[in-house]
C-alpha cells in the first residue's frame, strides 16, 4: 500500500531513507558506523544473516535472540544487541571491494557534514527510560489537582480545525476515519508515563480529580518527511505541551494542533522533517477514566466488606488505544513499550511485562516494566488494584499470576492451575517458547467481553472466571477452562503474529478457537471437544444464511473501518465458521501437515503482521511438499478449495436423493433461505463428502465440486456426513427422511450424535419458509424424549427459542405445549426421579442436557418443574432470611447453581410480591456476578407491573457493573408475552429521555427485549408512539422491528398449520410410546 504526501509516493514500511539503504545491502557493518550502532543494530542483522535484505529497513524487526535478551534484562536495557565480529564476518555482511571504498568515502563526507552542522545526542530508541520532558507529569504530584495550572497543560500551541480539502485527510473524509490515518511515520517504541487518581477505598480521595489520569508520551519514531505528524487520539484527551525532536536533539517547533476530526490529533511543525531520519515526539494529555463502560481505560466498582472499592484495568480492541494515549492505532503497525504507572500507595500496577522497579513515596508508588517486544498497540494493557493473587510457575520459570477481588480469590485457583500447563503445551504444539517471562490474569468485576488476551496480561469478566467445585455447575469448569485456552493460545496467534487488519480478525480468532480445544482436551485428557465441532457449526450456520451475510475473508467489508463496524454482529462468522472451515482445512491435509504448516507459518512471521493470504502460501506450499492429505489426484489445489469457502458469503445445500439400495445422487446450490428473496448466482463451493471407507476403515473424501448430480454409495448409513465435518445443510428426498425417522424411533443411536442435531436444525429450518413441511420436522424429533445427548438437546431447544414467542397466548398453544411435554416433560421427569443435584460432577453432556431440560421445562409451566422450583425458593426464603445471608452461599441456599436461575424465575412468575420483596433484597446485597445474573434472571420474570418498574430501574441505575445486554438476552427465554417494560417507558417519558441522554447503548438492548416480546400489531404502535421523539433510535431498532411485525404475520398465517402438525405428532408419540 502506498501513501502520498505533496505528491511524492511513500512506501510506508520503507521508512528509512535513501541515503542509509544502501548500508543495508552489499557494504560491510563498518562502513556505516553511525546507521550501524544506532538503527541497523537492532533489527536488520538478522536480514542480512538470513541471506537477504530488509524489506522494512524502518521497521523494528527483533529476531529470537534479541527477544530473549530483552525477556532476561532490565527494562532499561534495550532490546539491541551487539554485534559480534561473527556476525560482522559473515558472508552475507561482507562488501564488494569497489562498494567499500565508494562508500567509505561517501560516508565520510557525510558525517563530516553532519558533525559540522549538529551536535551527536542521542539514538532513537534509548537504552535506558528518557527523562520526562518539562512540565511532564511527574512521581510526586500533590493529592489535589494542579495540572490544570501547570506549564505543560498551558499550551503553546494552537488548536485548529482542519479542512476537508487537506490531501493528508483523503481517507478521513470518508465514515471511517476514525480507523483510518496516512501512514507517513511508523513508530518504534512508544514511552508509556500515566498518573491515576484512582479512589480506591473510600478513605483515598482526590476532590474534582477523582478517576482522573495524567499522562505522557514520548513517541519515537522514523519519518516519511513532511511538517506534519498524525495520531489517533480520543476526543476526549485534553491535549497540553507538545515538543518535536530529532535523533540530534534538535527542538521542531509545534505551531498548531489541528481537532478538525474527533479521533485524530493532526500537529503541524515549523519546519520539515527529514525522510528516513528518527524523531521523537512528546506529548501531554489528562483525561477521566471511563466508568460508564468497559473500554479504554476504565475503572469498576465492587464490594469489599461493607465498602465499595474501584480497580482499573484496560480493553484496547478494536481500536481503544487512543482512549490511553495517542498513537498510531492499528494493529498493522506494531512498537515497543516502556511503561511507567504512578498509582495510589496501597495498590498493585500489573502490565503486559514484568515489573523492573517499584518506588513507594507518600501516598504514590510508581511502578517501572520492562520493555514489551513489537506489538500492536490493541495488546498494551494494565491494571490497578488492592487484588491479591495466586501464583503458579512452570519449569522454565514463567510466572504466572492470577489476581482477583478479595473475597473471590479461592474461586480463581481453577484459572490458576490451568495457565501454565496450557503454555506449555502451546508451546510444545508450536515449538516456539512463550517469550514474555510472565503470563498474569485478572479476573475484572464487569469486562464488555468475556475475555482479553493481551499480551502477558489476560483480562476475563468476572461472572465467566470463577469455579469451585461442589459449588458451581460443571458446565461453567468447561466454559472456562475453554475461555482460558483460548486466551493463552493468541499469546502465540495473536500476539507473537498479528493480523494485518481486522478483516483477517478470522484469522486470530478461528485459530485460537480451534486450538483452544485442543488446549482443553490436552488438561482433560479428552478428545470430544476437539471432535465435536456440532454446536458451534448450528450457531455459524444460523447467522451465515442471513441475506447479506459477508464471506469469511474479503469482499466489501475488507475496507478499513466498514469490517469493524460490523464485527459485533459477526461473532458466529469469525469465532465459529471460520474455526469448523479451519477445522475442515486440517481434515483435508491431515493433522500433521496442518500442525507443520502453522509452525512454518508462525515462525515465518514472528513479531509481524500477517494476512490470510500469507497463511495460505505456507498452508499450500506444506501440503504441496508432503505425501498425504485428500487432494491427490484432483485438478484443483487447496488454495482453491481455501477460496470457495472464505470468499464467499453463505454456504451451500447439498441435495440427496436415492437411486437404487445405498447408492444416492448429490447435488449442490447455495442455500436461500428465503427462497423468494433468492437472486440467479453461481456460488459453486468444492465440498469434501467425508465418509469411512468400509473396506479399508480409513477415512476418504469424496469431491463435490460443480451443481452436476454426482454418484455416491453412501454404504449403508443413513445420512451423509455423519460425523458432520463440512459445512453445509443437506436436504433427502422425502423417502429417506423416512427412513431416517422410522430409524430414530427404533434406535436413534444408529444416527451419529452430530447428525441428530444436524437433522433438526435443517429441517425446521429449511420449514421456516416453506422449503419443506414442518411435518418433516416433527418426525425426526419424536424420538427425543430418549434423547439424552447436548448436542440435539442444544438444537431443539434453540428453536424452541424462535417459536415460544410467536406461539405463546395463541388458542393453539395448548397444542404446542403439550408436543413440548411429551419431550421435554418426560425427560425432566426422568432427571427429577435421578436427583437434580445428585452428580454435580457428571459427564459434560449429561450435566449440560439436564441444565437444558429444567429450564425448558419450567418455562412451558410444566407442573412438575413449577412445583419443584415452587418448593425449592420457599426452602431458600426459610434459610436465608437472615440480614447479612448472601444467595451465593451454600450454607443457607442448597439450590445447585445451574439451577438457579430457572427456580428463581419459575417461583416469581407463579409467586407473591413478598417473593419478588425478599430476592430483590438479596439481589441488592449480592456481590457475586455470577448470583446477581440468577437473581435478576428471577426479578424480571415478575407479574407485577410495579415489581417490574423496580428492578429495570435499579438495574439501569448500576449499569457501571452490570451487563445490560445479557440481562436482556437471559431474560428473553422468560419474558414473551410480557409488556411490562413497554408499559414503563410508555408511561413516564422522562425517565425514557433520561436513559437516551445517559445510556443509549444500554437502553437499545431493553429496546430490543421490548421489541421481542410483542405479539400484537398494537403494540407496535404503541412503540412507534414512545420512540417518536428520537429518530436515531427509530433507524437503529428498525430492523427489530420489522422483525416483530413479521413474528405477528407468522401468529396470522403459519401458526395454524404449525400447532396442526404439532397435533399429528402427539398422536403418533402417544400410540408409539403408549403415553396416556
Amino acid at each position: 500500500m502506498r501513501q502520498k504526501f505533496d505528491g511524492r509516493p511513500l512506501e510506508i514500511r520503507n521508512a528509512v531513507s535513501t541515503y542509509f539503504e544502501y548500508c543495508l545491502l552489499d557494504t560491510p557493518d563498518s562502513a556505516c558506523p553511525l546507521l550501524q550502532e544506532f538503527v541497523i543494530a537492532p533489527f536488520a542483522l538478522e536480514e542480512c544473516r538470513r541471506g537477504g535484505t530488509s524489506s522494512e529497513p524502518g521497521r523494528m524487526r527483533p529476531f529470537s535472540g534479541a527477544v530473549t535478551a530483552s525477556a532476561s534484562t532490565s527494562s532499561t536495557t534495550a532490546v539491541a544487541t551487539t554485534v559480534t565480529s561473527e556476525q560482522r564476518e559473515s558472508p552475507c555482511c561482507s562488501a564488494r571491494p569497489l562498494a567499500i571504498g565508494v562508500v567509505a568515502v561517501s560516508m565520510s563526507f557525510a558525517l563530516i557534514y553532519f558533525l559540522m552542522i549538529v551536535p551527536l545526542t542521542t539514538t532513537i530508541i534509548p537504552t535506558t527510560p528518557s527523562p520526562m520532558i518539562p512540565g511532564a507529569v511527574s512521581s510526586s504530584h500533590p493529592t489535589e489537582s494542579t495540572i490544570l495550572n501547570s506549564t505543560l497543560f498551558v499550551s503553546t500551541t494552537e488548536h485548529i480545525s482542519a479542512t476537508t480539502e487537506d490531501p493528508l485527510y483523503t481517507n478521513i473524509n470518508d465514515k471511517y476515519h476514525r480507523y483510518q490515518i496516512p501512514l507517513n511515520h511508523i513508530p518504534l517504541l512508544y514511552e508509556v508515563k500515566l498518573k491515576l487518581f484512582l479512589p480506591w477505598k473510600p478513605s483515598v480521595n482526590y476532590d474534582s480529580d477523582n478517576f482522573v489520569v495524567e499522562g505522557h508520551v514520548r513517541v519515537h519514531f522514523t519519518s516519511g518527511g513532511g511538517s506534519r505528524v498524525l495520531l489517533h487520539s480520543d476526543s476526549e484527551q485534553h491535549i497540553g505541551e507538545c515538543m518535536v525532536r530529532d535523533e540530534f536533539g534538535r527542538e521542531i517547533f509545534v505551531k498548531h494542533v489541528g481537532r478538525g476530526f474527533p479521533q485524530v490529533l493532526d500537529l503541524h511543525l515549523a519546519a520539515d522533517m527529514i525522510h528516513g531520519m528518527n524523531y521523537t515526539l512528546d506529548i501531554a494529555f489528562r483525561r477521566h477514566m471511563e466508568q460508564d463502560g468497559a473500554l479504554g481505560l476504565f475503572t469498576v466498582p465492587y464490594t469489599y466488606g461493607n465498602e465499595t472499592r474501584h480497580m482499573v484495568a484496560t480493553h484496547l480492541q478494536n481500536s481503544e488505544a487512543r482512549k490511553v494515549f495517542p498513537c498510531i492505532d492499528i494493529p498493522e503497525v506494531k512498537a515497543q513499550f516502556d511503561t511507567v504507572i504512578i498509582h495510589p500507595t496501597g495498590t498493585t500496577a500489573i502490565a503486559n511485562m514484568i515489573d523492573n522497579s517499584t518506588v513507594v513515596d507518600g501516598g504514590w508508588t510508581t511502578t517501572t516494566f520492562k520493555r514489551t517486544p513489537p506489538m500492536s498497540t490493541y495488546l498494551f494493557a494494565f491494571s490497578v488494584s488492592d487484588f491479591p493473587y495466586l501464583e503458579r510457575i512452570s519449569s522454565r520459570g514463567i510466572k504466572s499470576r492470577v489476581f482477583c477481588d478479595p473475597s473471590k480469590i479461592d474461586f480463581a485457583e481453577l484459572i490458576a492451575d490451568s495457565v501454565i500447563p496450557l503454555l506449555e503445551f502451546y508451546e510444545d504444539y508450536f515449538d516456539i517458547l512463550y517469550p514474555l517471562e510472565k503470563l498474569d490474569v485478572v479476573i475484572v468485576p464487569a469486562l464488555n467481553v468475556i475475555a482479553m488476551e493481551n499480551w502477558g496480561l489476560i483480562t476475563i469478566r468476572q461472572r465467566d472466571g470463577l469455579y469451585k467445585d461442589g459449588l458451581f455447575p460443571i458446565i461453567q469448569k468447561h466454559n472456562l477452562q475453554e475461555i482460558i485456552a483460548h486466551e493463552v493460545s493468541h499469546q502465540w496467534f495473536g500476539n507473537l503474529v498479528t493480523m494485518k487488519w481486522w478483516s483477517d480478525l478470522w484469522l486470530n480468532e478461528g485459530f485460537a478457537t480451534l486450538i483452544s480445544l485442543k488446549g482443553v482436551d490436552f488438561l482433560e485428557n479428552t478428545t470430544w471437544r476437539y471432535d465435536d465441532r456440532a454446536e458451534l457449526q448450528c450457531f455459524a450456520l444460523r447467522s451465515d444464511q442471513i441475506n447479506g451475510m459477508i464471506p469469511v475473508s474479503g469482499g466489501e467489508y475488507s475496507n478499513p473501518g466498514r469490517y469493524t463496524e460490523v464485527t459485533s454482529h459477526l461473532n458466529h462468522i469469525i469465532y465459529k465458521k471460520s474455526s469448523i472451515i479451519i477445522r475442515m482445512i486440517e481434515r483435508i491435509i491431515e493433522e500433521d501437515t496442518f500442525k507443520k504448516g502453522l509452525r512454518r507459518f508462525l515462525n515465518s512471521f514472528l513479531y509481524k503482521n500477517a494476512d490470510h493470504e500469507d497463511l495460505f502460501n505456507v498452508l499450500v506450499y506444506v501440503h504441496d511438499s508432503s505425501a498425504g492429505g485428500h487432494l491427490s489426484g484432483q485438478n484443483f489445489s487447496l488454495s482453491d478449495v481455501m477460496d470457495t469457502w472464505i470468499r464467499q458469503p453463505h454456504f451451500p445445500l447439498v441435495h440427496v436423493n436415492r437411486k437404487e439400495g445405498s447408492i444416492v445422487t448429490l447435488r449442490q446450490e447455495k442455500y436461500e433461505h428465503v427462497p423468494y428473496l433468492a437472486k440467479v448466482n453461481d456460488q459453486v463451493w468444492k465440498i469434501p463428502i467425508f465418509y469411512d471407507d468400509p473396506v479399508s476403515a480409513k477415512h476418504k473424501v469424496f469431491w463435490l465440486t460443480d451443481k452436476q448430480p454426482h454418484v455416491f454409495d453412501m454404504a449403508g448409513q443413513y445420512v451423509v456426513d455423519p460425523h458432520q465435518l463440512t459445512y453445509m445443510r443437506i436436504r433427502y428426498d422425502i423417502e429417506m427422511y423416512s427412513d431416517i425417522t422410522m430409524a430414530l424411533l427404533h434406535d436413534y443411536r444408529v444416527i451419529p450424535t452430530n447428525s441428530r442435531s444436524r437433522l433438526i436444525d435443517d429441517t425446521f429450518s429449511m420449514a421456516e419458509h416453506d422449503q419443506m413441511s414442518y411435518k418433516v420436522a416433527f418426525n425426526v424429533t419424536m424420538y427425543m424424549s430418549k434423547e439424552t445427548e447436548y448436542r440435539p438437546l442444544q438444537t431443539f431447544s434453540a428453536y424452541m427459542d424462535y417459536f415460544l414467542p410467536r406461539m405463546y397466548g395463541l388458542e393453539f398453544w395448548s397444542e404446542y405445549q403439550e408436543y413440548l411435554s411429551l419431550i421435554i416433560g418426560k425427560l425432566f421427569d426422568q432427571f427429577n426421579a435421578q436427583g437434580l443435584d445428585a452428580d454435580m460432577d457428571i459427564q459434560h453432556d449429561l450435566f449440560s442436557a439436564r441444565d437444558i431440560v429444567v429450564l425448558r421445562a419450567c418455562i412451558i409451566d410444566y407442573e412438575p418443574c413449577i412445583q419443584m422450583a415452587t418448593e425449592r425458593f420457599q426452602e431458600v426464603r426459610r434459610n436465608c432470611s437472615g440480614k447479612f445471608q448472601l444467595l451465593s452461599g451454600s450454607d443457607c441456599n442448597k439450590i445447585p447453581y445451574y439451577l438457579r436461575p430457572w427456580v428463581y424465575s419459575a417461583a416469581i412468575k407463579h409467586g407473591t410480591e413478598d417473593d419478588f420483596d425478599f430476592l430483590f433484597e438479596k439481589w441488592n446485597m449480592e456481590h457475586y456476578m455470577m448470583e446477581r445474573d440468577s437473581i435478576f434472571n428471577g426479578l424480571c420474570s415478575t407479574r407485577f407491573r410495579e415489581k417490574s418498574d423496580l428492578a429495570w430501574k435499579r438495574l439501569m441505575k448500576n449499569r457501571a457493573r452490570e451487563n445490560i445486554l445479557l440481562r436482556c438476552v437471559a431474560c428473553s427465554k422468560t419474558m414473551f408475552n410480557d409488556t411490562l417494560l413497554l408499559d414503563m417507558f410508555e408511561e413516564q417519558p422522562e425517565y425514557m429521555k433520561e436513559l437516551v441522554e445517559t445510556a443509549a447503548n444500554d437502553l437499545s438492548a431493553v429496546m430490543i427485549l421490548i421489541y421481542r416480546n410483542m405479539q400484537f400489531e398494537k403494540d407496535v404502535k404503541r412503540m412507534d408512539n414512545v420512540l417518536k421523539p428520537y429518530k436515531d433510535l427509530i433507524r437503529f431498532l428498525a430492523k427489530y422491528r420489522s422483525q416483530a411485525l413479521g413474528r405477528i404475520v407468522w401468529r396470522q398465517d403459519v401458526a395454524p398449520y404449525f400447532a396442526g402438525n404439532a397435533s399429528e405428532a402427539i398422536q403418533i408419540m402417544k400410540n408409539i410410546h403408549s403415553f396416556d
